[in-house]
C-alpha cells in the first residue's frame, strides 16, 4: 500500500471515501516520478481547478475530474504516464489487499478540450494547455507546434510570417487532435488534409519511452497519428507544412428556403456546382474553393459560405489588404459597392472582386440561388487568410451545451438530400440546432493514402450534425430539451449510416449512431470508419504498442472484420519484432557511440526553443529580469548546446513495445543531464503543486470509471 502524500488534497482532511482514497493513491504515485518535473497537480476545490475543468467548448460536458495535471515540458508528460500505470497497479494492489471495491480512473488528454474524450467525470486529465508553443521556420516553410497548441495560437505566429497551415475549422480546436481525426479545413481542397502534410511527430508511449516518427523512421507510429484516431501516446511535438497563403476572398448570402422541396433543390444545386453533379463532362469548382451550406432548424433560411484563395487572382502582397480597404472607403464608389453583386463594371474600381474570382463568379446572378426563390444579404469582400477565413468557425460553432456528430458523404445522393431535409424540416427540434454540409474533395481525393492511416478519399462533403440547447432555471425542462437534441443528432446520424457513400469518421463522436446491441446482424456499411486493411493493421498497432490500453479514450475504430486481415498484420508484426531483436541483441555487444543521444539532444533544444520564446516574452514586459542578460549571452547559448549534446544511455525494454528502428530513450537520464538553470522548481513546489485548505463536496465522487489492466 502507498504511503498517504506528506500534503493532503481538500478531501482527504475527512475518511477516505470513493475516489479519496483513489486519488491519494495516485497523487503518491504520480509524485514518485516528479524528479525534476514541472508539472502541476489541481486538486478539486482549487482556484486553477475550477478554471481548468470549465475551460471546455461543450458545456454540457463539464465535470468533476479526479486529478488535472498540467506538464510544461516533454519530460513531464513521461512522467505522469509513467506515475498513472504506477497508480494503476498500485490501486489494484489495494483492491487485492483489501477487498476494497475502489473504482480506477481512466486517463484522458485534452488538448483543444472539444473532444467528448478531453475530460471525464473521475478521471485522471492529462491537460496539456501549458504547451502551447509555436516556433516557424519561414525558410523552409515548416511550423513545429507542442501537444497543447490550439489552432488561433498557431495562426497567430504564420500570420507574422504571410504563411498558413492545413488545419481545423473552429480556431478553439487543438492542432494534435485536427491532424488524429484527419483535419480538413478551408484550404483542404487545394493542399489536402491536416494529416497529409505532417513532416515529423514526437510522442510519449504508454510506457513513458519518447518516440521521434516521420515516413522513415518508427513509420508506423506516424501512419497511425496521420488520421488514425488516436490512442498511441501522447503527442507532445509537431511539425506540419506550411504555404504561403496571406489573402483569400470570402462570400456569404442568405438564400430563403420556404419548403422541403426548395431545400432539397438547394442542396442539390450546391453540391452539383462544387462536385461537377452526375455530368461526366462538368468539371466542379476549382480546388480554391470552399463552401459550406447551413441548414437550420428553427429558420427557413440556408446559409452559404464560399471562399477563394487563388493566388493568381487574389494578391498575395502584405500590404494588399490596406489598398483595398482604402478603395472601399471612397465616396465615389458607394454606388458602385452597392450593385456589386450583380455589377461587370466592379473591376474597373476594384482589384478583386465577385465577379473576377474564378468559381465564386459562376455564382453571380440566378446561379448562386441554387433554386432558391430570393437570395439576401451577399457580401464579398477580402480578408486576412489566418485572421479572416481561419476564424470564420469561431463566430458560426460558439461554445455551448453541444451534442454533436460527423458523416463523410462521397456524393449528395437523393436519400441523403431526402434525409437531411427532412431533419432540419420536418422532424427538426426547431431550435438553434443545424446541419453544417461542407466541401471536401480535390486535393483529398488525389493525394495517396500510403504513409497515412486516413483512407476515406471517396470523400467530397463532410457532414456536421450539431444539437444544441440553452439552460434555463428549469431543471426537469433543461432534462428533457437535452434528451430531446441528443435523440436528434442519434436519428439524424443512424439514418445517414444506411445511405450509399456515406462513411463514419475518426473522431471520437463517430458513436453517435446506433447498432444492433446483440452483435448478431452486422452493421449498415456507413457506420464503420476505416477500410479493412487500414482498420486491421490499425488495431495491430494499438496491440504492440499500447498492449495493456493505457490510452483507452481512443476514437472507435471499425470496419467489416476479416479474420485473415487481422491475423496477417499480427503475423507480419511478429516476424518484425523478433527480426528488431536479434538485430538488438547483435548491437548490444557493441560499444555505443555518441550518436545514440541524437534524438534526445534535439528534443531537449526543440523544448528550450519553446520555453527561450515563452520568457522572451516574460522579459519584454520586465525589462529589470536579471535573466535578460543570460539570455543574451551567446556564451551561455553554446555552454548549453555543447551540454545538450551528451549522449544518454540506454536500456533494454519489452519486446513487445520494440519496432525495427526503434531508438529508445530512458527520460529519467535526460532529467539527470538538464542544466536549464534558469527555470529551476523552487524548493517548496508552491508553484507546481495547487491545493487548498477548503474541503469540496465534489471530490469525493466516483462516477463512469473502468479498470484498465495493468
Amino acid at each position: 500500500m502507498p504511503a498517504a502524500p506528506a500534503i493532503r488534497p481538500p478531501s482527504t482532511h475527512h475518511e477516505f471515501r470513493g475516489d479519496s482514497k483513489v486519488q491519494d493513491i495516485f497523487v503518491a504515485a504520480v509524485e514518485s516520478q516528479r524528479r525534476r518535473a514541472k508539472f502541476r497537480l489541481l486538486f478539486p476545490g482549487t482556484d486553477r481547478y475550477e478554471f481548468a475543468r470549465m475551460d471546455v467548448y461543450n458545456y454540457s460536458s463539464i465535470c468533476h475530474p479526479c486529478l488535472i495535471i498540467q506538464p510544461k515540458r516533454t519530460a513531464d508528460i513521461s512522467a505522469i504516464v509513467k506515475g498513472y500505470t504506477k497508480g494503476v497497479k498500485d490501486t489494484l494492489a489495494e483492491i487485492k489487499a483489501t477487498g476494497s471495491n475502489l473504482g480506477i480512473p481512466r486517463l484522458c488528454v485534452a488538448g483543444g478540450r472539444n473532444s467528448m474524450n478531453a475530460m471525464m467525470e473521475g478521471s485522471i486529465v492529462l491537460d496539456l494547455s501549458r504547451m502551447n508553443g509555436v516556433d516557424v521556420d519561414a525558410d523552409a516553410k515548416t511550423v513545429t507546434v507542442q501537444g497543447g497548441t490550439r489552432i488561433y495560437e498557431l495562426d497567430d505566429e504564420l500570420a507574422k510570417h504571410g504563411l498558413m497551415a492545413v488545419t481545423g475549422t473552429v480556431g478553439r480546436l487543438g492542432v494534435v487532435g485536427t491532424v488524429i481525426g484527419g483535419g480538413y479545413g478551408y484550404a483542404s481542397r487545394k493542399f489536402g488534409l491536416a494529416c497529409d502534410n505532417v513532416v515529423s511527430a514526437q510522442l510519449i508511449l504508454a510506457d513513458g519511452r519518447l518516440k521521434r516518427c516521420s515516413p522513415t523512421k518508427n513509420e508506423d507510429l506516424y501512419w497511425s497519428l496521420c488520421g488514425g484516431g488516436g490512442g498511441i501516446g501522447v503527442v507532445t511535438q509537431l511539425t506540419l507544412k506550411c504555404f504561403p497563403i496571406q489573402n483569400g476572398g470570402l462570400l456569404t448570402y442568405d438564400l430563403s428556403s420556404p419548403g422541403p422541396r426548395i431545400r432539397r433543390k438547394i442542396i442539390a444545386k450546391w453540391a452539383d456546382w462544387m462536385c461537377g453533379g452526375n455530368d461526366a463532362d462538368a468539371i466542379g469548382a476549382p480546388n480554391e474553393v470552399y463552401s459550406h451550406l447551413v441548414l437550420r432548424t428553427d429558420w427557413k433560411i440556408v446559409s452559404f459560405l464560399g471562399t477563394s484563395i487563388d493566388a493568381k487572382v487574389v494578391p498575395q502582397s502584405a500590404d494588399y489588404l490596406e489598398h483595398f480597404q482604402d478603395i472601399l472607403k471612397r465616396k465615389s464608389l458607394v454606388r458602385e459597392l452597392s450593385r456589386l453583386s450583380g455589377s461587370t463594371n466592379s473591376r474597373e474600381n476594384l482589384p478583386v472582386s465577385w465577379d473576377v474570382t474564378p468559381g465564386l463568379m459562376a455564382l453571380q446572378k440566378g446561379a448562386g440561388k441554387f433554386g432558391s426563390p430570393m437570395r439576401l444579404r451577399s457580401k464579398f469582400r477580402m480578408v486576412p487568410y489566418c485572421d479572416g477565413i481561419q476564424s470564420l468557425g469561431d463566430a458560426l460553432f460558439p461554445p455551448g451545451n453541444v451534442y454533436n456528430a460527423f458523416k463523410y458523404a462521397s456524393a449528395m445522393t437523393e436519400k441523403i438530400v431526402d434525409t437531411l431535409t427532412k431533419t432540419t424540416m420536418g422532424d427538426a427540434p426547431n431550435n438553434e440546432s443545424r446541419i453544417v454540409i461542407s466541401s471536401a474533395g480535390g486535393a483529398i481525393n488525389d493525394i495517396s493514402s500510403f504513409n497515412v492511416a486516413f483512407d476515406s478519399r471517396d470523400i467530397n462533403f463532410v457532414i456536421y450534425i450539431e444539437g444544441r440547447w440553452s439552460d434555463t432555471r428549469n431543471k426537469e425542462k433543461d432534462e428533457a430539451e437535452r434528451k430531446k437534441i441528443n435523440r436528434w443528432v442519434h436519428a439524424v446520424a443512424s439514418q445517414l449510416q444506411f445511405c450509399e457513400g456515406i462513411k463514419s469518421t475518426s473522431h471520437p463522436e463517430s458513436t453517435r449512431d446506433y447498432v444492433s446491441e446483440s452483435g448478431k446482424s452486422e452493421p449498415p456499411i456507413g457506420w464503420h470508419n476505416f477500410e479493412e486493411d487500414n482498420g486491421a493493421r490499425l488495431e495491430a498497432i494499438k496491440k504492440r504498442r499500447d498492449p495493456r490500453n493505457v490510452f483507452s479514450l481512443a476514437s472507435r475504430v471499425s470496419w467489416r472484420k476479416n479474420k485473415h486481415s487481422v491475423e496477417k498484420y499480427q503475423s507480419l508484426a511478429k516476424a518484425k519484432t523478433e527480426r528488431v531483436e536479434a538485430m538488438r541483441s547483435i548491437r548490444r555487444d557493441k560499444t555505443h557511440d555518441d550518436s545514440d543521444g541524437e534524438d534526445d539532444a534535439s528534443l531537449e533544444t526543440t523544448d528550450e526553443r519553446f520555453e527561450e520564446r515563452s520568457n522572451e516574452k516574460v522579459h519584454k514586459e520586465d525589462d529589470s529580469d536579471q535573466d535578460k542578460v543570460e539570455r543574451r549571452d551567446g556564451r551561455s547559448r553554446m555552454n548549453h548546446r555543447q551540454t545538450s549534446s551528451r549522449s544518454f544511455g540506454q536500456e533494454t525494454y519489452m519486446t513487445d513495445y520494440i519496432g525495427e528502428g526503434d531508438e529508445d530513450y530512458d527520460l529519467a537520464d535526460f532529467d539527470e543531464h538538464d542544466v536549464d538553470e534558469q527555470r529551476q522548481v523552487p524548493a517548496n513546489r508552491d508553484d507546481a503543486t495547487e491545493r487548498s485548505l477548503t474541503p469540496s463536496p465534489t471530490s469525493s465522487t466516483c462516477v463512469g470509471r473502468e479498470v484498465v489492466e495493468v
